[in-house]
C-alpha cells in the first residue's frame, strides 16, 4: 500500500522533484539499510549504466539550432536570388534533408532498444515532422524537394538492417515518422509504465496539432497511406532480423500493414489497443469537426464496424446543424449513405446555412435524391433553383458594369442589330455603339483627349479615376490555396463560372436533369436576351478584360454564353430532327395512299396534283 502511493506521488512529479527527491531523501537511506541490501542496490545501479552504455544522445536543442539555421539561410537564399540570380536552395534542401535522416535511427534505437526517453523522441519526432510540413507548405520553386531521392535505413545496434526506404521526394519522408511513432507507442504499451501509457492519447494530440489528423491512421500501417497486403518496391524488411525476434514455434504471422516482421509477440499484441486509443482520438475529432474522409477513416480502422457507425451518426446527428461546416459535412455523409430522408429533413430546415463554395456537397445530395423516385421531382425542383440562383448571381454582378443593360431604349437597339447580317462591319460599329450605351456611367476608360492630356501633365478629375480598377485580393495571386482567405476570395473574387457550370454538369448525373434545361436557356434569355449575339458578348468581355477587379465576371459571363450556345444548337438539332421526322411521315403516308388514289393507265396525270407535291417537299426543305 504503501510503495503504491509513493509511485503514485513519484510519477506525478516533474523531473527536476524526482531528481530532488532521489538525490535529498533516497540516497541518504543506503546508509541506513544492511551492506547486503546497499550492495545489490548498486549492483544493480551498475547493471542499468551497463545496460545504458553507448546509448545515443538525441539532443533536441542542438538539432533545432542546426536545422533552424539552415532554414534561415533557406530563407535569405530565396531573397538573394532575386538579385543575384544564383541560388543553393538545392544545396540547402539536401543538407537539410541529410540532417534530419541521419537523426532517425537514433531516434528508434533509443525507443525499441533501449525503451526510454520516449517523451524526448516523441518531441524529436514532432521538429522533425514540423520541418517536412514547413518545407512542404513554403513558397518558391519545390520541384527538388519533390524529386529527392532519399534512402533511410533503420538499424540495430548490431548493424542488422531492421528496415529500408527508398522514398521519391523529401515529403514521403513523413512515412518514416510514422513507422517510428509507432514503434514508440507500442513499445511505451508493453512495457505496462501506467503513467507513460497515459501520455499517448496526448502524444496523438500532438502529432494532430502539427500535421492534422490524417496521418494518425497512417501510423497504424507503419506510414503506409493504406492497408495493403504486401510490401511496396519501395521498402522492405530484413528477413533475417524478423527471424531472430520470433519464435520458431509461433503461428505464422499476419503480412498487411498493421503488423510489422521484427516485432516480437510481446510488442505484436499491443496492436490492438494502439488500433483503439488511435481510434478514440479520431473520435474526439469528429466530435467537433466532422467531415467524410474522417468517417472513413473511423470506419477503417474500427474493430466493431456496426458499433462504430451508429455511434458516428450519433454525433453526427447531434451536431449536424450546429454550424455551416458541420452542415455541410453532415449532408456528405448522408449523400454518400443515399440517406435521403435525412437529406430532405436537413434541407427542409437549414439549407440557408449552405454557402456558394459548398455547391459540391449541395450537388451529391441532389444526385442521391434523384436516385429514389419518391424524391426525384424534389431533386429537380432543386437543380433548377440552384442553375437558376447562380445565373441571377452573374447577372447581378455584370449589371455593376452595365446598369443601362435594361433600359427600354438599349433592348429596342439590340433587337435592331440582331436583323443586321453577322459579321458585317455596319453591325461591328453598332453593337460597339450599343455597348457604350450599356456601360455604367463613370466606368469606361477615359476619352482619348482626356488621356492625352494627362500624359502632357494635366490632371483629371477625382470623379474620373475608378475605383473598381483596384484589385483587393491581387497581392494574394502568390497564395491562392491558403483556406483562411477562403471567406474574402469568395466575396471579392467569387467563382461565379464554376458554380454555374458545376450545376450544369450536376443536371447530366441527375435522373431527369437535361429536362430542365431548355427551360433555363428561355428563362435566361428573357433576362440576357444579348447572349444571342456572339459578337455581343465578346464586346462586352474585352472593355472588362483589363480590369483584373473583373475578371471573374468575365468568366461568368462567357459561362453563360457557352450555355446558351450549347442548349442553341440542341433546340436546332431536335427542331432538324422532327422536321426529318415529320417529312418521313409524310412521304410513308403519301406511299401508302398512293394505290387507292392513283389514276388508271388512260387517264393523264393532274398537274394540280404534282404541284402539291411539289409545294410540300420545298416546306419541307
Amino acid at each position: 500500500m504503501f510503495r503504491r502511493r509513493f509511485l503514485r506521488i513519484y510519477n506525478s512529479l516533474p523531473e527536476d522533484g524526482r531528481r530532488r527527491l532521489v538525490t535529498k531523501h533516497l540516497i541518504p537511506l543506503l546508509n541506513a539499510v544492511p551492506p547486503d541490501r546497499c550492495k545489490k542496490s548498486m549492483s544493480a545501479a551498475l547493471r542499468m549504466q551497463k545496460r545504458y552504455d553507448g546509448i545515443p544522445i538525441l539532443n533536441l536543442k542542438s538539432k533545432k539550432e542546426e536545422v533552424n539555421a539552415l532554414l534561415d539561410e533557406l530563407e535569405k537564399d530565396t531573397k538573394r536570388s532575386f538579385v543575384k540570380g544564383r541560388s543553393i536552395r538545392d544545396e540547402l534542401l539536401s543538407e537539410i534533408i541529410d540532417s534530419i535522416t541521419d537523426w532517425l535511427n537514433d531516434i528508434w534505437i533509443v525507443v525499441y532498444e533501449y525503451k526510454v526517453n520516449f517523451e524526448e523522441a516523441h518531441r524529436c519526432l514532432l521538429f522533425a515532422a514540423g520541418v517536412l510540413d514547413h518545407l512542404c507548405n513554403s513558397r518558391g520553386c519545390k520541384c527538388t524537394f519533390n524529386n529527392m531521392c532519399v534512402s533511410v535505413r533503420i538499424k540495430k545496434r548490431n548493424g542488422h538492417t531492421v528496415k529500408s526506404f527508398s522514398l521519391s521526394g523529401a515529403g514521403s519522408l513523413d512515412r518514416v515518422l510514422l513507422w517510428i511513432w509507432r514503434d514508440l507507442f507500442l513499445v511505451i504499451l508493453a512495457g505496462g509504465n501506467p503513467r507513460l501509457t497515459n501520455t499517448i492519447p496526448e502524444m496523438l494530440a500532438d502529432i494532430e496539432g502539427v500535421v492534422g489528423w490524417r496521418p494518425l491512421e497512417r501510423i497504424l500501417y507503419g506510414g503506409r497511406e493504406d492497408l495493403v497486403s504486401e510490401d511496396a518496391p519501395d521498402d522492405s524488411d530484413d528477413e533475417e532480423d524478423w527471424l531472430e525476434d520470433i519464435d520458431n514455434n509461433s503461428p505464422e504471422r499476419c503480412s498487411c500493414s498493421y503488423h510489422a516482421d521484427h516485432w516480437p509477440d510481446q510488442i505484436n499484441d499491443q496492436i490492438i489497443p494502439l488500433r483503439q486509443l488511435v481510434q478514440d482520438h479520431l473520435l474526439s475529432v469528429f466530435k467537433i469537426s466532422p467531415s467524410l474522409q474522417l468517417w472513413h477513416s473511423i470506419l477503417s480502422i474500427a474493430a466493431n464496424y456496426d458499433a462504430t457507425k451508429s455511434q458516428l451518426q450519433k454525433h453526427l446527428s447531434s451536431i449536424a446543424t450546429t454550424s455551416t461546416s458541420t452542415f455541410v459535412a453532415a449532408l456528405d455523409i448522408q449523400a454518400f449513405q443515399n440517406n435521403n430522408e435525412a437529406i430532405i429533413s436537413m434541407l427542409d430546415t437549414h439549407a440557408h446555412l449552405l454557402r456558394p463554395r459548398d455547391a459540391p456537397s449541395y450537388q451529391a445530395a441532389v444526385i442521391s435524391l434523384s436516385r429514389n423516385p419518391f424524391f426525384q421531382c424534389r431533386a429537380l425542383q432543386m437543380l433548377e433553383k440552384e442553375i437558376l440562383e447562380a445565373a441571377r448571381t452573374i447577372r447581378a454582378a455584370l449589371r455593376g458594369s452595365f446598369s443601362e443593360l435594361d433600359k427600354q431604349a438599349n433592348r429596342e437597339e439590340f433587337d435592331n442589330i440582331m436583323k443586321l447580317r453577322h459579321g458585317s462591319d455596319s453591325r461591328r460599329e453598332r453593337i460597339e455603339l450599343w455597348v457604350d450605351a450599356i456601360v455604367t456611367p463613370g466606368s469606361q476608360p477615359p476619352h482619348p483627349m482626356a488621356f492625352a492630356a494627362l500624359m502632357i501633365g494635366f490632371p483629371l478629375g477625382a470623379a474620373m479615376a475608378d475605383a473598381d480598377d483596384a484589385d483587393p485580393l491581387g497581392y494574394l495571386d502568390v497564395d491562392q490555396t491558403d483556406p483562411d482567405l477562403e471567406d474574402l476570395r469568395e466575396e471579392f473574387r467569387p467563382k461565379l463560372k464554376d458554380r454555374f457550370e458545376s450545376w450544369i454538369n450536376t443536371a447530366g448525373k441527375v435522373k431527369g436533369g437535361n429536362t430542365v434545361l431548355p427551360k433555363i436557356y428561355k428563362e435566361i434569355l428573357g433576362w440576357l436576351p444579348f447572349l444571342r449575339a456572339s459578337d455581343a458578348v465578346d464586346e462586352m468581355i474585352e472593355r472588362l478584360a483589363d480590369r483584373p477587379s473583373r475578371h471573374y465576371i468575365c468568366d461568368g459571363l462567357d459561362g453563360l454564353a457557352h450555355f446558351v450556345k450549347v442548349q442553341r444548337k440542341k433546340l436546332v438539332a431536335k427542331a432538324d430532327k422532327q422536321k426529318r421526322n415529320a417529312a418521313t411521315s409524310a412521304s410513308n403516308s403519301a406511299a401508302a395512299a398512293g394505290p387507292s388514289n392513283s389514276p388508271t393507265p388512260s387517264q393523264p396525270t393532274s398537274p394540280p396534283i404534282l404541284a402539291t407535291a411539289t409545294g410540300g417537299l420545298d416546306d419541307v426543305d
